[in-house]
Protein backbone atom coordinates (compact mmCIF):
# COMPACT_ATOMS: atom_id res chain seq x y z
CA UNK A 1 0.00 0.00 0.00
CA UNK A 2 2.57 2.35 1.05
CA UNK A 3 4.86 1.25 -1.78
CA UNK A 4 1.70 2.42 -4.08
CA UNK A 5 0.65 5.61 -3.02
CA UNK A 6 4.51 6.58 -3.11
CA UNK A 7 4.18 5.55 -7.17
CA UNK A 8 0.91 8.02 -6.98
CA UNK A 9 2.59 11.14 -5.22
CA UNK A 10 5.59 10.28 -7.80
CA UNK A 11 3.14 10.85 -10.84
CA UNK A 12 1.57 13.31 -9.47
CA UNK A 13 4.74 15.19 -9.14
CA UNK A 14 5.75 14.53 -12.59
CA UNK A 15 2.40 15.44 -13.66
CA UNK A 16 3.18 19.43 -12.12
CA UNK A 17 6.55 19.11 -13.49
CA UNK A 18 5.45 18.93 -17.35
CA UNK A 19 2.76 21.10 -17.39
CA UNK A 20 4.00 24.74 -18.42
CA UNK A 21 7.24 23.44 -20.41
CA UNK A 22 5.62 24.73 -23.59
CA UNK A 23 6.99 28.50 -23.86
CA UNK A 24 5.98 31.00 -26.12
CA UNK A 25 8.19 32.02 -28.83
CA UNK A 26 10.98 34.83 -27.31
CA UNK A 27 9.95 38.32 -28.25
CA UNK A 28 12.12 39.61 -31.00
CA UNK A 29 14.92 42.61 -29.65
CA UNK A 30 15.77 45.72 -31.58
CA UNK A 31 19.33 46.36 -33.24
CA UNK A 32 19.94 48.43 -29.52
CA UNK A 33 18.95 45.09 -27.86
CA UNK A 34 16.25 46.13 -26.45
CA UNK A 35 11.98 44.95 -26.79
CA UNK A 36 9.88 47.96 -26.46
CA UNK A 37 6.65 47.67 -24.56
CA UNK A 38 5.44 50.40 -26.82
CA UNK A 39 5.17 50.69 -30.60
CA UNK A 40 4.27 53.93 -32.00
CA UNK A 41 1.43 54.37 -34.61
CA UNK A 42 2.32 56.99 -37.42
CA UNK A 43 -1.20 59.13 -37.47
CA UNK A 44 -0.26 60.68 -40.58
CA UNK A 45 -0.68 56.96 -41.99
CA UNK A 46 -4.23 56.62 -42.74
CA UNK A 47 -3.41 52.48 -44.13
CA UNK A 48 -1.22 52.09 -40.97
CA UNK A 49 -3.88 53.34 -38.40
CA UNK A 50 -6.94 51.49 -40.27
CA UNK A 51 -4.88 48.26 -39.95
CA UNK A 52 -3.51 48.53 -36.53
CA UNK A 53 -6.85 49.88 -35.59
CA UNK A 54 -8.82 47.07 -36.81
CA UNK A 55 -6.81 44.61 -34.48
CA UNK A 56 -7.34 46.32 -31.54
CA UNK A 57 -10.90 46.67 -32.10
CA UNK A 58 -10.72 43.24 -32.72
CA UNK A 59 -8.59 42.73 -29.74
CA UNK A 60 -11.29 43.79 -27.62
CA UNK A 61 -13.86 42.14 -28.85
CA UNK A 62 -12.64 39.19 -28.81
CA UNK A 63 -11.50 39.91 -25.00
CA UNK A 64 -14.94 41.38 -23.96
CA UNK A 65 -16.73 38.18 -25.39
CA UNK A 66 -14.58 35.52 -23.56
CA UNK A 67 -15.64 37.31 -20.73
CA UNK A 68 -19.46 37.03 -20.84
CA UNK A 69 -18.66 33.47 -22.13
CA UNK A 70 -16.69 32.97 -18.46
CA UNK A 71 -19.57 34.93 -16.44
CA UNK A 72 -22.00 32.90 -18.40
CA UNK A 73 -20.32 29.79 -17.21
CA UNK A 74 -19.30 30.33 -13.80
CA UNK A 75 -23.37 31.48 -13.37
CA UNK A 76 -24.06 28.22 -14.89
CA UNK A 77 -21.49 26.25 -12.65
CA UNK A 78 -19.82 24.57 -15.47
CA UNK A 79 -16.19 24.91 -14.44
CA UNK A 80 -14.51 23.16 -17.11
CA UNK A 81 -15.93 25.56 -19.98
CA UNK A 82 -15.08 27.90 -17.46
CA UNK A 83 -12.00 27.38 -17.29
CA UNK A 84 -11.63 27.10 -21.17
CA UNK A 85 -12.45 30.75 -21.43
CA UNK A 86 -10.17 31.63 -18.48
CA UNK A 87 -7.35 29.87 -20.43
CA UNK A 88 -8.07 30.74 -23.95
CA UNK A 89 -8.52 34.95 -22.16
CA UNK A 90 -5.01 34.48 -21.00
CA UNK A 91 -3.62 32.92 -24.73
CA UNK A 92 -4.81 36.22 -26.04
CA UNK A 93 -3.58 38.52 -23.33
CA UNK A 94 -0.13 36.95 -23.31
CA UNK A 95 -0.05 36.90 -27.14
CA UNK A 96 0.73 40.43 -27.46
CA UNK A 97 3.62 41.90 -25.30
CA UNK A 98 3.31 45.76 -26.45
CA UNK A 99 0.53 48.39 -26.61
CA UNK A 100 0.14 50.57 -29.59
CA UNK A 101 0.88 54.11 -29.48
CA UNK A 102 -1.03 57.12 -31.17
CA UNK A 103 -4.15 55.35 -32.14
CA UNK A 104 -7.58 56.71 -32.02
CA UNK A 105 -10.04 55.40 -28.84
CA UNK A 106 -11.29 52.29 -29.04
CA UNK A 107 -13.74 51.68 -26.21
CA UNK A 108 -15.00 48.41 -25.13
CA UNK A 109 -18.61 46.90 -26.00
CA UNK A 110 -21.42 47.52 -23.51
CA UNK A 111 -21.86 45.07 -20.88
CA UNK A 112 -25.14 42.79 -21.71
CA UNK A 113 -27.46 40.51 -19.62
CA UNK A 114 -27.32 37.08 -18.67
CA UNK A 115 -30.99 36.54 -17.84
CA UNK A 116 -31.97 35.14 -20.52
CA UNK A 117 -28.71 34.35 -22.78
CA UNK A 118 -28.22 31.10 -24.91
CA UNK A 119 -24.99 29.34 -24.63
CA UNK A 120 -24.82 28.71 -28.44
CA UNK A 121 -25.26 31.99 -29.59
CA UNK A 122 -22.42 33.10 -26.95
CA UNK A 123 -20.01 30.38 -27.78
CA UNK A 124 -20.48 31.97 -31.54
CA UNK A 125 -20.19 35.39 -30.96
CA UNK A 126 -16.99 34.33 -29.11
CA UNK A 127 -15.54 32.24 -32.31
CA UNK A 128 -16.46 34.69 -34.91
CA UNK A 129 -14.81 37.24 -32.41
CA UNK A 130 -11.55 34.78 -32.57
CA UNK A 131 -11.71 34.76 -36.22
CA UNK A 132 -11.89 38.81 -37.02
CA UNK A 133 -8.63 38.89 -34.48
CA UNK A 134 -6.63 36.44 -36.07
CA UNK A 135 -7.59 37.61 -39.69
CA UNK A 136 -6.78 40.96 -38.50
CA UNK A 137 -3.52 40.19 -37.15
CA UNK A 138 -2.58 38.13 -40.18
CA UNK A 139 -3.56 41.23 -42.65
CA UNK A 140 -1.74 43.63 -40.20
CA UNK A 141 1.62 41.04 -40.64
CA UNK A 142 0.32 41.07 -44.44
CA UNK A 143 0.51 45.31 -44.17
CA UNK A 144 3.65 45.57 -42.72
CA UNK A 145 5.55 42.94 -45.00
CA UNK A 146 4.97 44.71 -47.63
CA UNK A 147 5.58 48.22 -46.30
CA UNK A 148 9.44 46.49 -45.05
CA UNK A 149 9.92 43.08 -44.40
CA UNK A 150 13.08 43.32 -42.26
CA UNK A 151 11.33 46.11 -40.33
CA UNK A 152 11.08 45.86 -36.39
CA UNK A 153 7.45 46.30 -36.40
CA UNK A 154 7.07 43.71 -38.95
CA UNK A 155 9.27 41.01 -36.43
CA UNK A 156 7.13 42.37 -33.78
CA UNK A 157 3.41 41.49 -35.47
CA UNK A 158 5.10 38.11 -36.46
CA UNK A 159 6.07 36.94 -33.19
CA UNK A 160 2.06 38.48 -32.25
CA UNK A 161 0.56 35.66 -34.61
CA UNK A 162 3.15 33.18 -33.21
CA UNK A 163 2.61 33.82 -29.59
CA UNK A 164 -1.51 33.60 -30.53
CA UNK A 165 -1.52 29.02 -29.81
CA UNK A 166 -4.23 27.94 -31.45
CA UNK A 167 -4.68 24.89 -29.33
CA UNK A 168 -5.47 26.71 -26.71
CA UNK A 169 -8.44 27.77 -28.50
CA UNK A 170 -11.65 26.25 -27.91
CA UNK A 171 -15.36 25.25 -29.86
CA UNK A 172 -16.69 24.93 -26.27
CA UNK A 173 -19.42 22.00 -27.74
CA UNK A 174 -18.09 18.41 -27.82
CA UNK A 175 -19.99 17.99 -31.54
CA UNK A 176 -18.01 21.14 -32.70
CA UNK A 177 -14.68 19.49 -31.95
CA UNK A 178 -14.81 16.07 -33.00
CA UNK A 179 -17.59 13.90 -34.70
CA UNK A 180 -19.90 12.12 -32.66
CA UNK A 181 -19.49 8.53 -31.10
CA UNK A 182 -21.60 6.74 -34.00
CA UNK A 183 -19.68 7.42 -36.80
CA UNK A 184 -18.56 3.78 -38.83
CA UNK A 185 -14.62 4.33 -39.26
CA UNK A 186 -14.49 1.01 -41.87
CA UNK A 187 -13.15 2.61 -44.83
CA UNK A 188 -9.15 2.00 -46.07
CA UNK A 189 -8.54 5.56 -47.26
CA UNK A 190 -5.03 5.50 -48.36
CA UNK A 191 -4.80 9.73 -48.26
CA UNK A 192 -5.75 9.54 -44.51
CA UNK A 193 -3.28 6.52 -44.09
CA UNK A 194 -1.17 8.95 -44.88
CA UNK A 195 -1.74 11.92 -43.32
CA UNK A 196 -1.45 9.34 -39.88
CA UNK A 197 1.73 8.07 -40.85
CA UNK A 198 3.35 11.85 -41.25
CA UNK A 199 1.26 12.54 -38.06
CA UNK A 200 3.14 9.50 -35.72
CA UNK A 201 6.63 10.48 -36.93
CA UNK A 202 5.86 14.16 -36.48
CA UNK A 203 4.98 13.28 -32.68
CA UNK A 204 7.76 10.28 -32.72
CA UNK A 205 10.29 12.89 -33.52
CA UNK A 206 8.87 15.93 -31.45
CA UNK A 207 9.44 13.24 -28.23
CA UNK A 208 12.88 14.36 -28.50
CA UNK A 209 16.67 12.70 -27.94
CA UNK A 210 15.98 11.72 -24.02
CA UNK A 211 11.57 11.15 -24.55
CA UNK A 212 11.41 13.67 -21.85
CA UNK A 213 9.74 17.42 -21.84
CA UNK A 214 13.41 18.88 -21.74
CA UNK A 215 14.25 17.74 -25.03
CA UNK A 216 10.07 17.92 -26.17
CA UNK A 217 9.78 19.69 -30.03
CA UNK A 218 6.36 21.12 -28.96
CA UNK A 219 6.54 22.89 -32.73
CA UNK A 220 6.54 19.26 -34.26
CA UNK A 221 4.01 18.19 -31.19
CA UNK A 222 1.58 20.86 -33.10
CA UNK A 223 1.74 19.88 -36.14
CA UNK A 224 1.18 16.56 -35.50
CA UNK A 225 -2.19 17.62 -33.38
CA UNK A 226 -3.38 19.71 -36.37
CA UNK A 227 -2.70 16.84 -38.72
CA UNK A 228 -4.54 14.34 -36.69
CA UNK A 229 -7.38 16.50 -36.05
CA UNK A 230 -7.57 17.06 -40.36
CA UNK A 231 -7.76 13.66 -40.37
CA UNK A 232 -10.73 13.09 -38.10
CA UNK A 233 -12.73 15.79 -39.97
CA UNK A 234 -11.48 15.23 -43.13
CA UNK A 235 -11.74 11.16 -43.12
CA UNK A 236 -14.00 10.57 -40.51
CA UNK A 237 -14.62 6.79 -41.63
CA UNK A 238 -11.24 5.98 -41.74
CA UNK A 239 -9.92 3.00 -40.42
CA UNK A 240 -7.28 5.20 -38.83
CA UNK A 241 -9.81 7.75 -37.29
CA UNK A 242 -9.79 5.77 -33.72
CA UNK A 243 -5.60 5.86 -33.61
CA UNK A 244 -5.47 9.12 -34.62
CA UNK A 245 -8.12 10.46 -31.72
CA UNK A 246 -6.15 7.86 -29.34
CA UNK A 247 -3.05 9.93 -30.25
CA UNK A 248 -5.31 13.26 -30.13
CA UNK A 249 -5.63 11.98 -26.62
CA UNK A 250 -1.90 11.94 -25.68
CA UNK A 251 -0.82 15.46 -27.62
CA UNK A 252 -3.18 16.84 -25.65
CA UNK A 253 -2.44 15.60 -22.41
CA UNK A 254 1.52 15.11 -22.46
CA UNK A 255 1.93 18.26 -24.30
CA UNK A 256 -0.52 21.17 -23.91
CA UNK A 257 -2.33 19.89 -20.30
CA UNK A 258 -5.31 19.81 -22.14
CA UNK A 259 -6.69 17.19 -19.48
CA UNK A 260 -10.58 17.22 -20.14
CA UNK A 261 -10.23 17.50 -24.04
CA UNK A 262 -8.20 14.80 -23.59
CA UNK A 263 -10.21 12.08 -21.62
CA UNK A 264 -12.66 13.19 -24.46
CA UNK A 265 -10.55 12.01 -27.28
CA UNK A 266 -9.83 8.98 -25.43
CA UNK A 267 -13.08 7.97 -25.53
CA UNK A 268 -14.12 8.70 -28.76
CA UNK A 269 -11.01 6.30 -29.53
CA UNK A 270 -12.78 3.33 -27.53
CA UNK A 271 -16.58 4.48 -28.84
CA UNK A 272 -15.07 4.24 -32.78
CA UNK A 273 -13.24 1.37 -32.36
CA UNK A 274 -14.67 -1.12 -29.12
CA UNK A 275 -11.00 -3.29 -29.99
CA UNK A 276 -8.89 -0.94 -30.32
CA UNK A 277 -5.55 -2.14 -29.26
CA UNK A 278 -4.29 0.79 -27.46
CA UNK A 279 -4.66 1.88 -23.90
CA UNK A 280 -7.37 4.69 -24.27
CA UNK A 281 -9.14 3.46 -21.53
CA UNK A 282 -6.48 3.32 -18.97
CA UNK A 283 -5.54 6.77 -20.34
CA UNK A 284 -8.51 7.99 -19.47
CA UNK A 285 -8.34 6.56 -15.86
CA UNK A 286 -4.95 7.86 -14.86
CA UNK A 287 -6.19 10.91 -16.16
CA UNK A 288 -9.40 11.49 -14.29
CA UNK A 289 -7.67 9.78 -11.42
CA UNK A 290 -4.14 11.83 -11.03
CA UNK A 291 -4.94 14.87 -13.20
CA UNK A 292 -8.60 15.90 -12.81
CA UNK A 293 -9.14 14.30 -9.33
CA UNK A 294 -12.55 12.70 -10.09
CA UNK A 295 -12.69 9.87 -8.96
CA UNK A 296 -16.05 8.14 -9.82
CA UNK A 297 -15.21 8.79 -13.47
CA UNK A 298 -11.61 7.02 -12.91
CA UNK A 299 -13.11 4.01 -11.08
CA UNK A 300 -15.57 3.77 -14.08
CA UNK A 301 -12.74 4.35 -16.40
CA UNK A 302 -10.28 1.44 -14.72
CA UNK A 303 -12.83 -0.62 -14.61
CA UNK A 304 -13.23 -0.47 -18.70
CA UNK A 305 -9.83 -1.04 -18.89
CA UNK A 306 -9.50 -4.33 -16.59
CA UNK A 307 -12.89 -5.75 -19.19
CA UNK A 308 -11.27 -4.51 -22.65
CA UNK A 309 -7.50 -4.04 -22.06
CA UNK A 310 -6.02 -7.02 -21.25
CA UNK A 311 -3.01 -6.86 -23.91
CA UNK A 312 -1.10 -4.44 -21.04
CA UNK A 313 -0.89 -6.42 -18.16
CA UNK A 314 1.15 -3.67 -15.89
CA UNK A 315 -2.00 -1.82 -16.36
CA UNK A 316 -4.22 -4.15 -15.24
CA UNK A 317 -2.59 -4.68 -11.98
CA UNK A 318 -2.27 -0.67 -11.69
CA UNK A 319 -5.99 -0.51 -12.43
CA UNK A 320 -7.01 -3.03 -10.20
CA UNK A 321 -5.00 -1.78 -7.32
CA UNK A 322 -6.36 1.60 -7.85
CA UNK A 323 -9.63 0.71 -7.85
CA UNK A 324 -8.93 -0.69 -4.42
CA UNK A 325 -7.19 2.08 -2.79
CA UNK A 326 -10.34 4.61 -4.43
CA UNK A 327 -12.86 2.79 -3.21
CA UNK A 328 -11.27 3.38 0.64
CA UNK A 329 -11.19 6.84 -0.15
Amino acid sequence: MKRTVGLIAFLSVLVSLQAGCDMKPTVPKTTQGTAPKVLAVNPDDAEEVAAVTAVESARINYEFRLKVLQTYYEKTGNMDKRNWAVKETENLRTAQTFTWADLPQILPPEGESLAQTDEGLLVEYAVAARKRYTNAVAELAEFYQRRDPVSYKTRRVENLKARFDQVHTYMYFRDAEMPGPDIEPVEVIPEADQMYKRALKLHEDGKGILRIFVTTSYKKQRQALALLRELVGKYPRSTKVALAAFYIGEIYKEYFNENVRSVQWYQRAWQWDPNITKPARFQAATTWDLRLQQKDKAIECYRLALEHEHFNKSNIRFARQRIRELMQE
